[in-house]
């Protein structure tokens, strides 16, 4: 019989992943790609930066040796033309061939002459005049009416004067424009393959792991003998004969624990049985004995009674482990198979109802089925005041469910898992004046249940207390599952445990 603990204080389930932990830590194929995302991006973004500035430090400086070309040959032209200076010198500038969308000024005996209305030496910079009045030719680019443009001042000593020519630089900028578009998009696209590239080598250097883990799942599956093959992959060979030897020693191990588990229990429920008998005896006689030693009797009576459970309890155990537990399966009606069991144990205030109709009958073996059933009274009756209700209820296509309702403190969501655990208590079981036990009979509850193909698992009652749900296949699936073979008649041993 558990020990289990009723408490409502706890809101969270025992191993539970916070969702903020998930999303601070993906995924490792999901972390590889982002990786390989951002080490693609960077290296495309650096690329294109340098193709970037390569490609306008190029077009640039292509553009300002044509541009010192044109105004020196018509510089040239000039010095041979504004001596005298001519009365159409606007027209004569106009005549020049400057580069596209351009205009050329001139600047002779203090008088700016232009090539178009909107060209003034306002719009020159300021820079730019200095530098060609102190004889030098000089070249700068500056904002043109809105439009980037190159500017190239030539000094004409002869004639001292000084010419200026503007040229466009609209299409280089566009030009420049396109190619940082074209290359902002080949830095994304580079970025979202080095994305897809990085989750698909994760996954082809995942896939050992992946089998690693479904040995660990089959192994957990009760599938002991399953071991690692590395698939030829020299690398991977050590790893996994260390693996497979771990898990040899371990299964030696455990098989080792097994049997010195069932050998004690089988050696104790000698002596024990003797000692019990003794009692019986002196129990007997009890009207002969001083009235001081019977309290000790009592006591003695008590103790042997918990420790004859005890060794019960873990031959089960040992049934369990080595995989030899038969289930001896018979038709009931579990409404009425409750009520049985509940008369015959003596368990008082339980009001037994069905909510299913018809759909009660299952197969199950009645020996278990009753130790699952006490069990849980039992505990009720420990640590909640008593169960209250038992409800035969539908709880999906093909199962039928027998629930223990209680009224007491219910069960705190941290140790629904915990007390189906073996020697595993909850928290009442710490209070002051706590009833005595061995934390394991809801382990071996759930067990029983699960060896019918069912599930043992407890939830809140609305209104207070708690809900010890025994989840069954009806009648017609639990046929289909005995005929599988799942469910056998029980060995002689088996059969002989009386709980």
């Amino acid at each position: 019989m558990s020990d289990s603990a009723h408490d409502a204080t706890a809101d969270g389930a025992i191993g539970a992943t916070p969702r903020f932990a998930r999303w601070r830590h993906p995924a490792l194929r999901i972390r590889a790609a982002i990786a390989f995302g951002l080490l693609a991006l960077v290296l495309s973004a650096s690329l294109a930066f340098v193709a970037y500035a390569l490609v306008r430090s190029s077009l640039l400086s292509e553009r300002k040796v044509t541009a010192e070309r044109q105004a020196y040959t018509n510089a040239r032209l000039l010095r041979s033309r504004v001596d005298p200076l001519p009365a159409d010198m606007s027209q004569l500038l106009a005549g020049l061939q400057v580069g596209r969308a351009g205009d050329s000024l001139l600047e002779i005996d203090g008088r700016w002459f232009s090539s178009s209305v909107e060209a003034t030496s306002a719009e020159l910079p300021d820079d730019l005049t200095e530098v060609v009045a102190g004889g030098e030719v000089a070249t700068q680019r500056f904002v043109y009416f809105d439009t980037p443009a190159l500017a190239v001042g030539v000094p004409i000593n002869a004639v001292e004067a000084h010419y200026f020519e503007i040229t466009s630089l609209e299409e280089v900028q566009a030009s420049l424009d396109r190619l940082s578009r074209s290359l902002f998009v080949a830095a994304l696209v580079a970025a979202a393959s080095g994305a897809l590239i990085g989750s698909g080598l994760t996954s082809v250097i995942l896939q050992p792991l992946r089998r690693f883990a479904d040995v660990a799942e089959r192994i957990s599956n009760d599938e002991s003998s399953t071991r690692l093959d590395a698939g030829g992959d020299a690398d991977l060979e050590p790893l996994a004969d260390s693996f497979n030897e771990m898990l040899d020693e371990l299964d030696e191990r455990i098989q080792r624990e097994r049997r010195f588990a069932s050998d004690v229990s089988h050696e104790i429920r000698g002596p024990v049985a003797a000692l019990a008998s003794a009692l019986s005896i002196v129990d007997r006689r009890r009207a002969q004995l001083p009235a001081e030693i019977v309290p000790a009797i009592d006591a003695l009576d008590e103790q042997v009674s918990a420790f004859n459970q005890l060794v019960l309890d873990l031959l089960e155990i040992s049934r369990f482990d080595a995989r030899t537990s038969q289930l001896h399966l018979v038709e009931v009606d579990l409404q009425t198979f409750c009520r049985e069991v509940i008369e015959e144990r003596g368990f008082r205030g339980i009001t037994i109802t069905a909510t299913t109709g018809d759909a009660r009958r299952v197969l199950v073996d009645r020996r278990r089925m009753e130790q699952v059933l006490s069990n849980l009274c039992e505990n009720a009756d420990r640590y909640a005041g008593g169960a209250t209700d038992i409800v035969i209820e539908d709880c999906g296509p093909g199962r039928v469910c027998c629930v223990v309702e209680d009224r007491g403190p219910g069960v705190a969501a941290s140790e629904r898992e915990q007390i189906f655990l073996r020697f595993q208590r909850g928290a009442a079981a710490d209070a002051p004046g706590a009833p005595r036990g061995t934390g394991l009979g809801l382990a071996l509850s759930a067990q029983h249940v699960q060896l019918h193909g069912g599930r043992l698992r407890v939830e809140d009652r609305p209104g207070g207390g708690a809900r010890f749900v025994v989840e069954l296949a009806a009648a017609a699936s639990a046929s289909e599952l005995s005929s599988d073979g799942a469910a056998v008649p029980a060995s002689p041993d088996d059969a002989g445990i009386d709980r």
